[in-house]
């Protein structure tokens, strides 16, 4: 795509509104992506137009990505559900996974990649820092979101998982690969990180970010346990726990999460279903439905996603939910990626999920950019784990995200975000 032409403008615009949107605006949210997906048959034209060619590894995950599409399609028609019901409920359902494979040549123009990657990342850093300073001012009660009611903008909370933790190990990277950064990663690092440990409730973002510390240790080992670097990570790991330690909300949350484990194991399956009484509990009992919905179901295919919200209803009230807690919780999302894929494609689907995630890892390993290659491995790792307790499918914010992460990270050859005419470099190529 040539990078000076009116599409590639429009397409810098679109991304950059998508990055804004995610966290805070459905309706700006959905205008950008209608946006990028009326450019991308202009891209696609220039792209074969100018000989271009996509990679075969990126060809092979391109090709994971519609057979999973497709898999979506036959087990609701399998279930019985006309192609017609089917082919609306994938858009429903995947139409994330299908903007990857029809945006892919937008995005792999790097200077539309990297406005979106900075959009996302100035965005991410002004939300945590408003509410970070409302809340040490006490106009925000600590755990809570000065975006609560505020103009119809979506919940902040979702931002405090992957995408916050996701950005402070892609800046901590930046200033690994260039340590002349000093204080334009450095500060923002801190604020991010001091807003997740002091103005968040959301408790993924804390188990995230000591499990992302673990594995972006591992991946930069022979740098980080050797010389000066080895003292950056102790002084960085003090400071964390520093942080935690000064912070009630992480008490008071943490402590609530192993009550509530506690007491749901104690219970009996009939006081599970009538007793529930908190975010874990009521995880742990959707694990337990969904899980029952497997055991009914074909395990090869599933039960379809149309078939899914009678099959979910169906285990519950076999497991004895009351209609009160029924009524109260939100039964149509089982709160877990991995059995929501089970369930509803079977073996197969999960395989084939899976796989295209394994091999989103196998071609940013291939990468000659150390940044892009770490901060998309980063957030692939973050991401599964936080599926574990989410269902990205019927989260839209989560699900915007991890489409335009593996578009940035995976679309451009080289995505550059610390040379060139990259914003927090002074260096040139």
């Amino acid at each position: 795509m040539n990078t000076t032409s009116m599409n590639t403008k429009l397409a810098m615009f679109f991304a950059a509104l998508l990055g804004a949107a995610v966290f805070t605006s459905v309706a700006f949210t959905n205008i950008a992506a209608l946006g990028l997906l009326l450019i991308a048959p202009f891209a696609w034209r220039q792209f074969y137009k100018t000989h271009q060619s996509i990679e075969a590894d990126a060809k092979l995950f391109l090709a994971l990505v519609i057979a999973l599409c497709a898999w979506d399609v036959f087990t609701n028609v399998w279930a019985g559900y006309g192609i017609g019901a089917s082919l609306k409920d994938l858009l429903h359902d995947m139409r994330t996974f299908g903007f990857v494979v029809v945006l892919w040549v937008v995005f792999a123009n790097a200077r539309v990649a990297r406005v979106a990657f900075w959009a996302i990342c100035a965005t991410v850093l002004f939300m945590a820092s408003v509410n970070l300073f409302l809340t040490l001012a006490g106009r925000v009660a600590q755990g809570e979101y000065f975006t609560t009611g505020l103009l119809s903008m979506s919940h902040m909370s979702h931002m405090y998982g992957q995408a916050l933790v996701g950005m402070v190990f892609v800046l901590a990277q930046m200033w690994l690969v260039r340590p002349s950064l000093t204080w334009r990663v450095a500060v923002p690092m801190a604020l991010l990180l001091a807003s997740l440990v002091l103005a968040s409730e959301r408790r993924t973002g804390w188990v995230l970010l000591a499990a992302g510390f673990a594995v972006w240790g591992l991946l930069n080992a022979q740098r980080l346990f050797a010389g000066k670097y080895k003292w950056w990570l102790l002084g960085a790991a003090v400071a964390v726990v520093g942080a935690v330690a000064s912070s009630d909300v992480v008490h008071r949350r943490m402590a609530l999460a192993i009550v509530e484990f506690n007491e749901y194991l104690a219970l009996t399956p009939q006081e599970r279903s009538a007793a529930i009484f908190g975010s874990v509990s009521i995880r742990m009992q959707y694990a337990a439905t969904a899980w029952e919905v497997i055991k009914q179901s074909n395990w090869w295919i599933g039960v379809g996603s149309l078939g899914f919200p009678d099959a979910y209803q169906a285990a519950a009230t076999k497991l004895e939910v009351t209609p009160e807690a029924w009524a109260r919780y939100n039964w149509g999302n089982p709160h877990n990626e991995y059995l929501f894929m089970l369930a509803t494609k079977g073996v197969i689907g999960l395989a084939l999920y899976l796989a295209v995630f394994v091999q989103a890892c196998r071609v940013a390993w291939s990468k000659t950019d150390e940044v892009q290659r770490v901060g998309l491995v980063m957030f692939v790792f973050l991401f599964m784990l936080s599926i574990t307790t989410n269902s990205m499918m019927i989260d839209m914010e989560e699900g915007h995200f991890t489409l335009l992460i593996l578009l940035v990270f995976l679309a451009p050859k080289t995505l550059d975000l610390i040379d060139r005419k990259s914003t927090i470099s002074t260096h040139s190529k």
